[in-house]
């Protein structure tokens, strides 16, 4: 079988490759034209496409100097990077300048990987050429790698999963230990593998490691012995170590820098959400190719109120729904049948096997499955289950494949299985196919192209390498839309330009957010002062953000205090005003980049932590954002930083207004506030007591030779309203901060309790 295979490859792989060409221009209707401009460019796609151009630019994810100016973009505090996907694009926008292209040939080579893996998989798990041939086409066209499209491109991308289910079923089968024919071959296409799936993403790293476990507890059942398990812990562990060897950067940044909880925050109920919907795998998409049944699945899904995007479509074809029905009649066979074992042909044991994961891989991934476990008790961040999909869909396919293949033996006349085989795949692959959702690309285009022009006109006017201050001030990523401001909406300068640096990019919890977003607060003259002083040339206003006279009131008042007049997009959504003329000299306040103390008098003003105050600007890490009130913290530390100037000469104190978030679940918590690292007061907070005295004695001694202060706020336990019972927020919220105020002591000798 094995050489049969091996001689029969290119021609089966050249076939595929047509089929696909054919597929995409005919079937699919995928644009060919004016590739150098995404598929899309709103959503998920724009954060694709800016960390391509950020590979492009700088060699690698992690830092970008032209974003988050001047605190610096700092993809670490967003732990998922998708590295092999980035390190095949990267290099592509490199050479040609256009992350649009690279994105765009990716997708489109997409197609062809998968389909190229699962033809290799097929046939190595017994499938002869044509029934592995169509069963790759289906792999390679399933909805959920149309869907996903560009926007979800590195989880569409799934060319590893049919090398991963080879390398699981060779684990329950035997095939990697030394003394089996060829184990040494198999062995490295499997730790391959292994070592490249969570790279690729994590999810189908975690998808991999539990199933090797199932496939370890299959080789112990054939064969007992201890060593029938170490292929499975060999590979899940190899797994892991490329996992934590991708995320070193960003656990020596998180243990330099503290944890940032405002990112990447999860929970552990989103796993039912995002579980896995057997109806949407069974059922045919809501745009097939027959009305009736478009329709019909259109009216099923808001009958069950099925939420848009990932949640729908996950449609395995009607092969693949058949070969789960098949994966379930060879268990039953192998229940009741009392055939020796040596009757049994080798596909089928691999279609067995397939069975057993099939059957892990629901119990897993359904709504209260597996996953949901994981979530709550290990990772909340372990969500979307219904992202097992492919590992699902190809042993499915296998079963389909068995089945296609036992029907085709029946037919005598080998032109007969040719007549048959080109009818079923006709009606397979037109089931599962169906035009990819993009808009009108003409109008697209044309739009794409005069916004490149509007930003030319920008840079043209500003100069090369100028900071533009962008409004609304959000943070990243994961920001919720603004009127009809999309998240990751002000990357798009970014990717129009080439040589301008903007504001965002900076994470929610760190001191860029803080000081942007507190900024965005002031009456524009003031604000025109801070951005101008901080070394920007301009500020582009995103009229989508904001709705009715709030773009009119503001961009008048911005008008009035500038001496230039706004540059306008044709569009009417992008308002740009240069600073020029507008103040004095810059000062060095840029001098310490991120790490900018912003400077405090310490004569006793209070900084208020509301929406319009001062006191934004000292955040440092571990807050939420302001609030009409003040600003609480989240989890368990919080950080303020200032540089007292000038820098005080004897004892202080510090006073301040806040609240601890208590309730009949929570009813005390402690708090303790450090000042440079030593403990100045302890303090507990209980819900039927009294309210401790907020004022803490800063000694002379304290401050380094620049005046710096950090104050860290440390609470325990952690809990959130939702755990504390007085409401359904879940964030873990500790101190609620309204004011502070630092001012000389009164007298040395009477220290504040």
């Amino acid at each position: 079988m094995a050489t049969h295979a091996r001689t029969r490859s290119w021609p089966a792989l050249l076939a595929l490759w047509v089929l696909t060409s054919i597929l995409l221009v005919i079937a699919v209707r995928l644009p060919m034209s004016r590739l150098d401009v995404p598929y899309s460019f709103q959503g998920d796609t724009i954060d694709k496409l800016t960390q391509i151009e950020t590979v492009a630019e700088t060699g690698w994810l992690f830092h970008n100097p032209r974003l988050g100016y001047p605190f610096g973009y700092d993809r670490l505090d967003f732990p998922r990077f998708d590295s092999l996907n980035y390190a095949i694009m990267g290099p592509v926008a490199a050479m040609s300048g256009q992350p649009g292209l690279a994105m765009n040939l990716y997708f489109i080579a997409s197609f062809y990987l998968i389909g190229a893996a699962a033809l290799f998989a097929f046939r190595r798990l017994g499938l002869s050429t044509a029934p592995a041939l169509l069963c790759s086409l289906v792999y390679a066209f399933l909805p959920y790698h149309m869907n996903r499209g560009v926007g979800h491109l590195t989880n569409g991308t799934y060319f590893l999963v049919p090398l991963a289910v080879l390398a699981l079923i060779w684990i329950a089968r035997g095939k990697l230990d030394p003394a089996a024919s060829g184990a040494r071959r198999r062995w490295w296409l499997a730790l391959g593998t292994a070592l490249l799936l969570p790279l690729q993403t994590p999810y189908n790293g975690v998808f991999f490691a539990a199933l090797c476990m199932v496939a370890g507890a299959l080789a112990v059942a054939r064969l007992p012995r201890w060593r029938s398990t170490w292929p499975a812990l060999v590979l899940a562990a190899a797994t892991a170590g490329a996992f934590v060897a991708e995320q070193i950067p960003s656990l020596l940044h998180k243990a330099e820098a503290g944890a940032n909880l405002n990112v990447a925050t999860r929970a552990s109920q989103e796993a039912e959400m995002y579980a896995m919907r057997l109806n949407q795998v069974l059922l045919p998409p809501s745009n097939h190719r027959i009305t009736a049944v478009a329709q019909a699945k259109q009216d099923f899904d808001q009958a069950l109120d099925v939420p848009p995007d990932e949640f729908r479509d996950q449609y395995i074809g009607v092969l693949g729904v058949l070969g789960l029905l098949a994966l379930l009649w060879s268990l039953g066979r192998a229940v009741a049948s009392n055939a020796p074992a040596r009757e049994i042909t080798a596909i089928e044991r691999n279609v067995r096997v397939a069975a057993v994961l099939a059957i892990a891989i629901l119990l897993m991934a359904l709504s209260s499955g597996l996953f949901t476990l994981l979530a709550h008790w290990v990772s909340s961040k372990i969500r979307a289950g219904n992202r097992i999909l492919p590992f699902l869909a190809f042993t499915c396919l296998l079963g389909g494949g068995w089945l296609l293949q036992s029907l085709l033996l029946r037919f005598r006349r080998t032109a007969s299985r040719h007549v048959a085989m080109v009818c079923i795949g006709a009606i397979v692959l037109a089931d599962v196919t169906a035009p990819i959702k993009i808009d009108d690309r003409d109008a697209f285009v044309a739009g794409f192209d005069r916004a490149r022009a509007y930003f030319d006109q920008v840079e043209a006017h500003l100069g090369e390498k100028a900071a533009l201050f962008q409004l609304p001030a959000v943070w990243y990523p994961e920001h919720p839309p603004i009127n009809e401001m999309g998240d990751y909406e002000e990357f798009k300068p970014y990717l129009l330009t080439q040589t301008l640096k903007f504001s965002y990019g900076v994470a929610h919890g760190r001191p860029g957010y803080a000081w942007g977003s507190t900024v965005a607060t002031l009456p524009p003259a003031e604000m025109i002062g801070q951005v101008h002083e901080m070394g920007f040339a301009a500020i582009l206003v995103d009229g989508r953000a904001y709705a009715g006279e709030q773009l009119t009131t503001l961009t008048s008042a911005l008008s009035n205090a500038l001496p230039e007049p706004a540059l306008v997009s044709p569009d009417g959504r992008w308002h740009l005003f240069p600073l020029k003329g507008c103040c004095e000299q810059v000062s060095d306040v840029l001098a310490h980049g991120a790490e900018t103390a912003f400077p405090y008098a310490a004569d006793g003003t209070p900084l208020t932590f509301g929406i319009g105050g001062r006191g934004g600007f000292y955040r440092a890490g571990g807050w939420d954002a302001l609030e009409d009130w003040g600003v609480w913290s989240l989890g368990s530390v919080a950080q303020l930083r200032m540089r007292l100037d000038p820098k005080p000469v004897a004892p202080l104190v510090l006073s301040m207004e806040a609240n601890v978030l208590l309730g009949p679940n929570s009813p005390s918590r402690q708090l303790v506030l450090e000042a440079n690292g030593r403990v100045i007061g302890e303090l507990r907070f209980e819900l039927d007591g009294p309210k401790p005295e907020l004022r803490f004695l800063l000694p002379d001694d304290l401050l380094g030779p620049e005046g710096v202060l950090d104050l860290r706020f440390r609470i325990s336990p952690v809990t959130s309203p939702r755990a504390a019972g007085v409401s359904i927020d879940g964030r873990p919220l500790g101190v609620g901060l309204i004011s502070l105020a630092i001012g000389p002591a009164a007298t040395p000798a009477d220290p504040p309790r």
